[in-house]
């Protein structure tokens, strides 16, 4: 037989038996990261933060463009305080699937738990706008708030209240519970009549009157544009 025909002979053989192979194999390799993915689990669960660590290691290697194994390998690493891996992994996570609030959140707290606060507040103005309406602003202001960034706080409630267009209550409420914190009465109550005007029968708002020494009434209720900065 020619060799010119073997070699034709032996390319097709070879195809074949890859295409036989392919979705096999493929199978294979989803039902090992399946296992990982389980093991990982259950170690986490047990409270073995090292096994899941391994776990969730090797099913990276394998597939680093998983966002949620780059998640949960950064998870585990914040849980063991490997907060530089862990930015790393959680910041990948992010990327891979931008606009996920809980993938924001977790690289946000371990910025935080890793004393990183500037880069903490660089995350959150730039993802700002990834969420639901006006969340990302009043995300931003949470965290200031934490970190004892005052006055970003202050300013990051007041762009949501900007952005939100005075749709809902969200921002008003947000600015009450930072004037309480800050112990500023007359702002409080100024940011519950505003949030009243949303909802003038809510109980919670009446009873937040009534903390201030206010007698709770529809009537408090102030439109949102009418109220000074």
């Amino acid at each position: 037989m020619p060799t010119r025909v073997l070699i034709i002979l032996s390319i097709a053989c070879s195809v074949l038996l890859t295409a036989s192979c392919g979705p096999t194999q493929k199978v294979q390799r989803t039902l090992a990261l399946n296992q990982l993915s389980l093991k990982a689990r259950t170690a986490a669960a047990n409270g073995d933060d090292q096994q899941a660590l391994a776990h969730w290691q090797e099913y990276v290697d394998r597939r680093p463009h998983s966002h949620f194994a780059q998640y949960n390998l950064g998870m585990t690493e914040a849980r063991l305080g490997m907060y530089i891996s862990a930015i790393q992994h959680l910041t990948t996570a992010h990327d891979l699937r931008p606009g996920e609030v809980q993938y924001i959140e977790s690289l946000a707290d371990t910025y935080y738990a890793a004393g990183q606060t500037e880069d903490m507040m660089t995350l959150l103005q730039e993802t700002s706008n990834e969420g639901m309406g006006v969340d990302g602003h009043l995300r931003l202001a949470r965290y200031a708030q934490q970190a004892g960034l005052l006055d970003d706080a202050k300013a990051a409630i007041r762009s949501a209240m900007i952005f939100d267009k005075g749709e809902s209550a969200a921002p008003y409420m947000a600015m009450a519970d930072f004037a309480q914190q800050i112990n500023d009465r007359d702002l409080e109550l100024q940011s519950l009549r505003q949030a009243l005007w949303f909802d003038r029968s809510s109980n919670d708002l009446d009873q937040r009157f009534l903390a201030l020494g206010v007698t709770p009434g529809p009537s408090l209720a102030i439109a949102p544009e009418k109220i000074g900065n």
